[in-house]
């Protein structure tokens, strides 16, 4: 099992046992609040799980934590205004400011790559869709990021040597990746409420050929999907 993996079960672990706990107390008639036990909490623990996860790298973390945090501001404070109804501005103005800190952090990612810019990816989807074609002879992989959008990667005519590794966020969208028959691919995403498919035809039947593509990041309400030709 790789450390990703492990690491991964490990805060699977942690949160099943602090469910336990709260359900023991409860048992036991010591007081927890209602609100512990809400869809809010429900999404700040997803936000916080994959941002653990991918070191808080990845905007879909910051999305459901505000997000949450935002809706459970009124079940604790009982506030006089309805924040259901600045839902969609509220959610508007998250997905601004994290698109700024994400050019940003994106901007420093790329002053640190030594190589050729070109062979590095870059794809952004937000409330729309984009295929793109990558036929880099020395593919360095990159970031893709689909947010309630879709994305269509094809990598088909890409090329090269030993390891890449492609970090893909996924929130409330989809994104298609084609890769050729000779990689070997190996998925070490995060999935939540969400799903990875992996429909590759020869999987199998054809040995990799030295190549091996990590595919790393989060899928949440959403999927990801993996086929070749």
């Amino acid at each position: 099992m790789s450390r990703h993996n492990r690491n991964k079960s490990i805060y699977v672990g942690v949160a099943i046992l602090v469910i336990g706990v709260i359900m023991f107390l409860r048992k036991m008639n010591i007081y927890i609040p209602e609100w512990i036990w809400s869809f809010e909490m429900l999404l700040i623990g997803i936000g916080v799980a994959v941002g653990i996860d991918n070191k808080f790298r990845n905007p879909s973390s910051y999305i459901l934590i505000g997000l949450g945090g935002l809706l459970l501001l009124d079940d604790i404070f009982y506030f006089d205004f309805n924040i259901w109804y600045y839902f969609w501005p509220l959610l508007v103005i998250s997905i601004g400011l994290i698109i700024i800190f994400q050019s940003r952090f994106r901007a420093a990612k790329v002053d640190n790559f030594s190589g050729n810019e070109a062979d590095k990816l870059d794809s952004v989807a937000i409330f729309n869709g984009v295929k793109r074609s990558v036929n880099s002879k020395s593919f360095a992989g990159g970031e893709v990021v689909t947010i309630f959008g879709g994305t269509e990667l094809n990598l088909m005519n890409a090329d090269f040597e030993g390891t890449a590794n492609l970090e893909m966020t996924v929130l409330f969208g989809g994104a298609k990746l084609f890769v050729p028959k000779n990689w070997e691919v190996r998925p070490e995403v995060t999935s939540i409420f969400g799903g990875v498919d992996d429909k590759r035809h020869s999987a199998i039947e054809v040995m990799p050929d030295n190549k091996v593509l990590y595919l790393t990041g989060t899928v949440v309400f959403g999927g990801l999907e993996i086929v070749n030709y």
